[in-house]
C-alpha cells in the first residue's frame, strides 16, 4: 500500500465532510436484502463506516449498529442516530466483544484494510454464522451517451496514473481478496439509482482518490474537469439519471 493513501496516515480525514456531502447513500434494497440473511437483528458492525452512508440504513433492520472507522473526521460527520453507536477504532483491533456480531459489514471499503488481519478480526467478533457482506459500487452509468463516454474515458483512461493500487480489487468486485468464507456475489438487480445536478457529479467526482493523489503530485485538476463537465450537460437538464451498480461478496463465518 502506497503510505500516503494509508487510512492510517489521514488519507480520509481531510474529505470527511465531501464525502458525508458528496457521496451517494446506499438503496434501501440492499438493506432489506441484508436484513433476510441475517440469522438475527440484535447487533451489526459497520466496519469502516466512513461518514455513515450504511450505518443509518443498517439501523433500520438492526437494533443496534456499531460503526467504527479509523478517521475521527469521517466518525465526526457521521449522522447521530439512537441505534448507532459511533467509535474511532480499526477493523483490524475494533476492541468490539467476542462474539457479538449478527452480521459484519464492510461498504466500499474491504480494499482499503488488512484484509487478513480484519478477517481474524471479524471470526472473533461474529457469532457462530454470522453474516458477513463486502459490498461497493461500480463507476457511474446511465447518462446521455457523450457525458457517459467521458465518465467511462476519465475514469478507465485519464486517471489511471494517479489512482492508489487498491482500485484494481474495486474493478475486481473483491475477487481477488481473500474472503473468510464459501462466498457468493451480491445479487445484480441491486443498484444506487438517484438523480444528480452538474455540481453533484463533480463533487462526487472530486472525492474520488485519483484526484486527491494527483492533486498531492501538484496537479489540480478539478476545475478543467468541471468546466468539460459543464460544456457535455444536456442544456436542457437541470438534472440526468445515474445508475451505481452494487457489487461484492457475501457468506457466513462458520470455522
Amino acid at each position: 500500500m502506497d503510505p500516503s493513501c494509508s487510512p492510517k496516515h489521514g488519507w480520509f480525514d481531510s474529505v470527511a465532510e465531501s464525502y458525508a456531502q458528496q457521496r451517494p447513500y446506499y438503496p434501501e434494497s440492499l438493506f432489506a436484502w441484508i436484513s433476510s440473511k441475517a440469522a438475527s437483528h440484535q447487533r451489526c458492525w459497520d466496519v469502516a463506516c466512513g461518514s455513515g452512508q450504511a450505518s443509518l440504513g443498517l439501523a433500520r433492520h438492526f437494533d443496534r449498529v456499531d460503526a467504527t472507522d479509523l478517521s475521527p473526521a469521517q466518525v465526526a460527520a457521521a449522522p447521530a442516530h439512537s441505534n448507532i453507536h459511533y467509535q474511532v477504532a480499526a477493523a483490524e483491533d475494533s476492541g468490539l466483544p467476542n462474539a457479538c456480531m449478527d452480521a459484519i459489514v464492510v461498504a466500499a471499503a474491504i480494499h482499503w484494510l488488512d484484509v487478513p488481519r480484519f478477517n481474524e478480526e471479524a471470526f472473533k467478533v461474529a457469532r457462530p454464522g454470522g453474516l458477513m457482506v463486502w459490498v461497493g459500487y461500480d463507476p457511474p452509468q446511465g447518462a446521455p451517451p457523450l457525458l457517459q463516454l467521458w465518465l467511462d474515458q476519465l475514469y478507465g483512461e485519464r486517471l489511471w496514473s494517479w489512482w492508489p493500487p487498491q482500485r484494481q480489487h474495486v474493478d475486481n468486485h473483491y475477487q481477488n481478496l481473500p474472503f473468510p468464507a464459501i462466498s457468493k456475489s451480491l445479487p445484480q438487480e441491486l443498484c444506487i439509482s438517484l438523480k444528480w445536478s452538474c455540481d453533484q457529479l463533480i463533487g462526487y467526482i472530486g472525492t474520488w482518490s485519483a484526484l486527491r493523489k494527483a492533486k498531492q503530485e501538484g496537479h489540480d485538476l478539478l476545475p478543467q474537469l468541471s468546466m468539460e463537465l459543464q460544456r457535455l450537460w444536456p442544456p436542457d437538464q437541470t438534472t440526468i439519471p445515474l445508475i451505481f451498480p452494487l457489487m461484492g461478496r457475501w457468506g457466513y463465518l462458520t470455522r
